[in-house]
């Protein structure tokens, strides 16, 4: 029941959805939905799109009859050219997919009895793909260590996705399939089943890597080739050809290893399901702070602001010391443009350890007085960050706009030329999180 209660979540409440499938959704359910509702919708709307706008071929009209009367060679030759003429006037005349024409048939097939590829290419193309993805546009780390960590909880969201987003379009198949409605309504609820998964998967992917939109959509644009790479291959070859990837799959999932001590997909997700269930069960004891800090941080990841801050403020309330929950707290009312909020957060911190976050506490607290047009103190702030973390591009990067604001030109340039090498020589995965702080350099220097 909890699971069917998700699915219907997801359209009006897509994010919290998203993250109540990671706490509590189930695989299983999921890939048997997927099924069940790929089934209705196939039979339904691909099977009246399938009739209306498949491409003829050609052995429909010529079927070669061998037999063991001698062959009449003129009586065989007009029986070939009559086939082919039938064959080109159907060509010619048959209804193409609006927009695109035949060339749709490259990417994409109607075929009513193949409802079960897309459970097939969302698991071994698509998953895959998005996670790669993910690490090249998103910067989230080590695409082995992310598919092994995210894999399975990326999967029940996206089946899920899937199936809400054609759910609907398969009931109005159902209910329209005796009718005599137009194709071109069959090809617009198969274009909107398909917009719509991919808006649900934009919430998918901020849920699970707390991507932005603009990565998540830019992500989703690109990962549809992959899915539409997956129907395409088994136009060709049987899925059943993939079945040692699909055993050792599920083995992976159930909770299976491999030598090197890597565990199964659904074991990560278990951990990650069972670690979230233990701090809710924590919350309960009126003295843990810490639960709802770990909490809070979870849903931050999740981009799910509101909930994080509830659980900020409770650990607040049981320790208004408490250090991480104030430091959290001030970056969001910071984010937010509450000032002074901020900065009185930040001093909770900096009084108890001024070295908090690699000292970013002191980064965070310049960035504040910045936006206040606090010039000095912000100064003093960020160049005692500096001084400890020389090579921060985006502390860089607000000391320069502090030097810049106090009219000091040269040392500012230093510093935007000093933030600019700081990003261009970090590693990879920092390269990407730090390059917007790159770019503002740049476009400073070049002012």
């Amino acid at each position: 029941m909890e699971n069917i209660k998700l699915l219907f979540q997801i359209y009006y409440r897509p994010a919290a959805a998203m993250s109540e499938l990671l706490d509590k959704g189930s695989w299983i359910f999921a890939a048997a939905l997927v099924l069940l509702v790929s089934a209705a919708f196939f039979f339904t709307i691909n099977s009246k799109l399938h009739t209306a706008y498949r491409i003829p071929q050609f052995f429909d009209f010529y079927q070669t009859v061998y037999g063991e009367n001698e062959i009449d060679e003129k009586a065989a030759e007009a029986e070939y050219k009559k086939a082919e003429n039938a064959y080109q006037a159907a060509i010619n005349e048959h209804q193409k997919v609006p927009i695109f024409g035949d060339y749709f048939y490259k990417f994409f097939t109607f075929e009513p009895g193949a409802f079960f590829q897309p459970l097939l290419s969302l698991s071994i193309f698509y998953l895959p793909a998005a996670i790669l993805l993910m690490c090249i546009f998103g910067g989230i780390g080590n695409f082995g260590v992310v598919l092994q960590r995210d894999y399975g909880g990326l999967a029940i969201c996206a089946l899920m996705a899937w199936a809400a987003a054609h759910l609907p379009f398969a009931i109005a198949g159902i209910l329209l399939y005796s009718s005599a409605a137009s194709p071109e309504i069959y090809f617009a609820f198969w274009i909107a089943s398909s917009v719509l998964f991919g808006i649900l998967m934009i919430f998918a992917l901020r849920t699970v890597f707390g991507a932005n939109y603009a990565t998540a959509v830019l992500v989703v644009c690109i990962a549809w080739l992959a899915f539409s790479l997956g129907m395409y291959i088994f136009r060709f070859v049987s899925p059943w050809l993939f079945s040692p990837f699909l055993l050792f799959y599920g083995y992976m999932y159930f909770g299976g290893a491999v030598s090197g001590g890597i565990s199964g997909f659904g074991d990560a997700l278990r951990h990650k399901q069972n670690f979230k269930n233990y701090l809710h069960s924590a919350t309960v004891n009126p003295r843990d702070a810490d639960a709802h800090v770990q909490l809070a941080l979870i849903y931050l990841q999740r981009r799910q602001q509101e909930k994080a801050v509830e659980h900020l403020n409770q650990a607040v309330e049981i320790d208004k010391n408490e250090i991480d929950a104030n430091y959290e707290l001030g970056k969001i009312a910071r984010a937010r443009g509450e000032l002074q909020t901020a900065l009185d957060h930040f001093t909770i911190v900096a009084a108890q350890n001024d070295k908090h976050s690699l000292s970013e506490v002191w980064r965070e607290a310049g960035a504040t007085y910045l936006d206040a047009k606090m010039y000095q103190e912000a100064r003093e702030a960020l160049e005692k960050y500096i001084t400890r973390r020389s090579s921060d591009a985006e502390g860089l990067y607000y000391y320069g706009k502090v030097l810049q604001a106090q009219n000091e030109t040269e040392k500012a340039r230093e510093a935007f030329q000093q933030s600019v090498e700081a990003a261009k020589t970090s590693p990879d995965y920092r390269r990407r999180q730090l390059r917007q702080w790159s770019k503002l350099a740049e476009k400073e220097i070049r002012a």
